[in-house]
């Protein structure tokens, strides 16, 4: 039998695991925590001494990465891992079939296969499986990608979108985003929506009631759980803003293929993101509220979409060198 490796490389966590050439079905998943390693082959050297089968039967790789892939070193956004194609060749062998992707467009590859149970629909709209969609996620950075479908496998439009200038809404927001920017001069979206988001968010609020306090998401999470105002005030605009990020993408791609959320965050939060002013910020578009009001969205409840896609890439590809 023939494999992928596959793997969803991020800025915290390196998710590993094995697919069979022409499944999607992900097996042998191990995730390693980034910090534990100097490196990407330090990292596969570790996955690949628990395996069950050698590097003999591994005909493809396919590795989604958190960060830019058309470069000559890839670099991660938020992890300090670098290394070249050949470097993977020199690894791997010559004769695997190698692709990188940007996470996100692994995470669009994958719309291809989940299922209705894999999603939970916020706010109405219908999809069209023939247009484009988005797929957008806040974890360690905030991803973006848009997928346009195509018969064997959908095209996914490779860029950095999560990077683009952070607008301000309301008078709070006008205070969060004066804070961030005596600190970081450019503010840009992810430095809202991801943990590191969540930390500024929060931060700022403080600030704006004359204290001096920063939490860490997982903290900020806990007193979440407990109804502490000041988080909950937090959590409240981080599911803003993404809505206001969403619904400026829908006026740059009408996405009538929907928006699917994914990353680390917002399925952790979900019956609390559902019932947020999230979609109402998507809508406050103006004139343009009809258009974005008819857009369906959707939060991706499967463990490992990145995987998934990843998967479902590796079969396309070797189908499609053969």
């Amino acid at each position: 039998m023939s494999y992928a490796l596959i793997a969803d490389l991020g800025g915290t966590n390196a998710r590993f695991a094995l697919s069979l050439i022409g499944e999607t079905q992900v097996q042998e998943i191990k995730v390693l925590p980034c910090k534990e390693y100097d490196t990407l082959f330090s990292a596969l050297d570790e996955y690949l001494s628990q395996v069950s089968i050698s590097i003999d039967s591994i005909s493809a790789v396919v590795l989604a990465i958190a960060g830019p892939v058309n470069q000559t070193l890839i670099r991660f956004s938020n992890n300090p891992w670098q290394f070249t194609r050949d470097d993977l060749a020199g690894y791997f062998g010559e004769s695997k079939k190698l692709a990188l992707l940007n996470d996100f467009d692994a995470i669009g590859h994958s719309l291809d296969v989940l299922s209705q149970d894999d999603l939970v629909a916020v706010g109405e709209g219908e999809v069209d499986s023939s247009q484009p969609a988005w797929v957008v996620g806040a974890g360690t950075g905030l991803g973006v990608a848009c997928v346009i479908p195509q018969a064997d496998i959908s095209y996914v439009l490779p860029g950095e979108g999560g990077h683009v200038d952070l607008t301000s809404c309301t008078e709070q927001e006008d205070y969060i985003l004066s804070y961030l920017r005596e600190r970081h001069h450019r503010v840009s979206a992810e430095r809202v929506l991801s943990g590191m988001g969540m930390e500024n968010i929060y931060a700022a609020l403080a600030h704006r009631e004359g204290r001096d306090e920063r939490l860490s998401a997982p903290q900020i999470g806990e007193a979440f759980a407990a109804n502490e105002p000041l988080a909950v005030a937090c959590m409240a605009q981080f599911f803003t803003y993404l809505g206001r990020v969403i619904g400026d993408l829908i006026l740059s791609v009408e996405s009538r293929g929907g928006v699917y959320i994914a990353g680390g965050i917002i399925p952790r939060y979900l019956p609390a993101f559902i019932k947020s002013g999230f979609r109402q910020a998507l809508e406050e578009k103006g004139r343009m509220r009809h258009l974005v009001s008819a857009i369906p969205t959707f939060v991706v409840t499967a463990e490992h979409p990145g995987l998934i896609g990843c998967a479902k890439y590796a079969s396309y590809l070797v189908k499609s060198t053969k």
